[in-house]
């Protein structure tokens, strides 16, 4: 939005945000977007193994998919239908607890996203964290180095 795009984002809590998958469905575009529902993504970010369990047979025609291979052991199944895929495999939850918090696993995986995705500008995501927690310094420093660390490993 910062960027002059269009986005939308449909996220799903429901009972799984007790221990399950939850999951975020997010639509950038410059162009007007008429529906946040979608059944194939372009693009995907999975943290878990339950995730890529869960969305496996709608990632067929994902161009990008960031996966966290801290929790996240491919098979050869899994390697042989996600072949077309490019697919970027982070150590996040390694990474955040060295960048100062499990929480910041999230921020690795977007770093390591902005480097293989043009809807994301690294520095500007870097700006826009600084703004929203300017409040508090040691989560705009844990954050952004979280972010440095997952584009350098992407």
């Amino acid at each position: 939005m910062e960027k002059g795009l269009n986005a939308s984002w449909m996220p799903s809590y429901g009972p799984e945000m007790r221990g399950g998958t939850c999951n975020c469905k997010v639509v950038v575009s410059d162009d007007k977007i008429l529906s946040p529902i979608f059944t194939r993504p372009t693009k995907a970010i999975i943290m878990n193994r339950n995730s890529l369990d869960r969305f496996m047979d709608k990632l067929d025609k994902a161009e990008i998919i960031v996966l966290n291979s801290s929790l996240i052991d491919l098979s050869e199944e899994d390697k042989e239908k996600l072949k077309d895929t490019k697919l970027i495999c982070v150590d996040a939850n390694e990474l955040a607890l060295e960048a100062g918090s499990i929480q910041c696993a999230n921020m690795v995986m977007i770093g390591a996203y902005t480097k293989h995705s043009k809807a994301i500008d690294l520095e500007q995501i870097k700006e826009s964290i600084k703004e929203r927690f300017k409040d508090k310094p040691k989560v705009v420093e844990m954050n952004l180095k979280s972010i440095d660390m997952g584009y350098a490993q992407g």
